[in-house]
């Protein structure tokens, strides 16, 4: 793959590459999370359909902050599908205002300011998210002009990982989950054992901080290990990978505390990359009707 020259990326290619990126990574077979093989929380369609509002934000996202852009695409999600997932638009919206715009990632971080705090605590709000951020986000709303999101990112950074990726200018999602699915992409025949194989990278190496909030951090890294074992065992490129893929989903459905739901965000991001860099069709054409990746969903 070449990486294209140009610098400022068109509207509709941001369109179609968020959406590329979205779908597949709700779709894909990742252990523990829900996906078209097995409904979670939220059935796979009603992510599916969210997908269209969240490409739609994300196409206007040059002329509109970053928080209005996960604000808009919350409200349009919800109004459509009844769900909305305002995290997975949170880490598209500067990615996708940095490529339309010509400008590094780190300067759309570095300019969040007081005016974008609301909208985004807006968004959070109104799809039932709490936590770390949500609190965060309320403090930085009451604190004056001068405390502004990228503020609230840096304080609840090593507790959600939303607010990591902002902090430190997406460092697993550019120094972890792309790398490791470009590697995937290399060697996988499909999108779906490439995907899975990236997720069960960033899983090994980042324990997910979710499950951490959850069950504490001894069980994070429990799951993070026994996702280091099924790499081992060869991941998605051998049977006996496939087995540990298996077995490791079923162990994580037995006890939602442990699924990792914030691990997916990552790789959804790094798919946005690497369709940004190499089109759209670097991931769509590798679909491929399923074999031995999703057994046992």
């Amino acid at each position: 793959m070449e990486r294209p020259s140009t610098q400022f990326v068109p509207e509709s290619v941001v369109a179609a590459c968020a959406a590329t990126a979205l779908t597949l990574v709700y779709s894909a077979p990742t252990p523990g999370t829900g996906s078209r093989y097995l409904d979670g929380r939220v059935a796979h369609e009603a992510r599916v359909l969210s997908v269209v509002p969240v490409r739609d934000a994300l196409a206007g996202a040059a002329s509109r902050g970053v928080g209005e852009t996960v604000l808009q695409s919350t409200v349009s999600s919800l109004s459509l599908a009844a769900f909305a997932d305002p995290r997975g638009a949170g880490y598209l919206a500067p990615l996708a205002r940095a490529a339309l715009r010509g400008e590094p990632s780190a300067r759309v971080l570095a300019t969040l300011g007081h005016d974008e705090i609301a909208p985004f605590a807006r968004a959070l709000d109104i799809a039932g998210g709490e936590g770390p951020l949500a609190g965060a986000l309320s403090y930085a709303l009451g604190a004056g002009k001068d405390a502004t999101l990228r503020d609230a990112m840096r304080f609840s950074a090593s507790r959600d990982a939303l607010a990591r990726e902002y902090a430190r200018d997406f460092e697993v999602t550019r120094e972890l989950a792309r790398p490791a699915l470009l590697s995937a992409l290399s060697r996988a025949d499909s999108i779906r054992g490439a995907l899975v194989q990236a997720y069960l990278e960033v899983l090994s190496e980042v324990p997910d901080l979710e499950v951490a909030g959850r069950s504490g951090r001894r069980e994070a890294e429990e799951v993070s290990r026994m996702a280091h074992g099924v790499l081992k065992a060869g991941g998605v490129h051998s049977r006996r990978g496939l087995e540990g893929i298996a077995n490791l989903g079923g162990l994580l459905r037995a006890d939602p505390r442990l699924s990792p739901t914030t691990t997916e965000y990552p790789v959804i991001a790094a798919a946005f990359l690497v369709a940004l860099e190499y089109g759209p069709g670097a991931l769509s054409h590798r679909l491929r009707p399923a074999t031995g990746v999703d057994r046992g969903r």
